[in-house]
């Protein structure tokens, strides 16, 4: 479900200037916007134990988009960043990197819950986007 959070903010949120000398991508709220969703998504799709805030991850849309637009950027341009790949492939590794220096290790469930209750917990960007069943 989370994966169906992270394509709505993906696709549908301020995420698109071209890829040229500035993106949705260098600015810090939208960046560290998405990382929250793309670390949250990997923890819920490991962890039976939690679930997505889907009204939270949309709210998070909504200002992720009023953050680009506040910054300029056109449809076309969100479009444009949504679409890139590289941009996509950077923010997977930031999130498996987070994912990596917070105790997860790949394959080990626990790991992925005990990251998941510790961010929910203390009210984190990533733990305001998650739920302990």
């Amino acid at each position: 479900m989370m994966r169906l959070a992270l394509a709505l903010v993906l696709v549908t949120a301020p995420l698109g200037a071209t890829l040229s000398a500035r993106s949705p991508g260098d600015i810090s709220e939208i960046r560290n916007g998405l990382l929250a969703v793309a670390v949250g998504n990997e923890i819920q799709e490991k962890c039976a134990s939690i679930s997505p805030r889907l009204i939270r991850v949309y709210s998070l849309r909504n200002q992720l988009l009023a953050v680009a637009r506040s910054e300029g950027f056109s449809d076309d341009e969100i479009d444009a960043y949504v679409d890139d790949e590289t941009a996509r492939a950077r923010l997977e590794a930031d999130a498996d990197a987070y994912l990596r220096q917070n105790g997860v290790v790949e394959g080990n469930v626990d790991t992925y819950c005990a990251l998941g209750r510790t961010e929910i917990a203390a009210g984190s960007a990533v733990g305001r986007l998650l739920r302990e069943r």
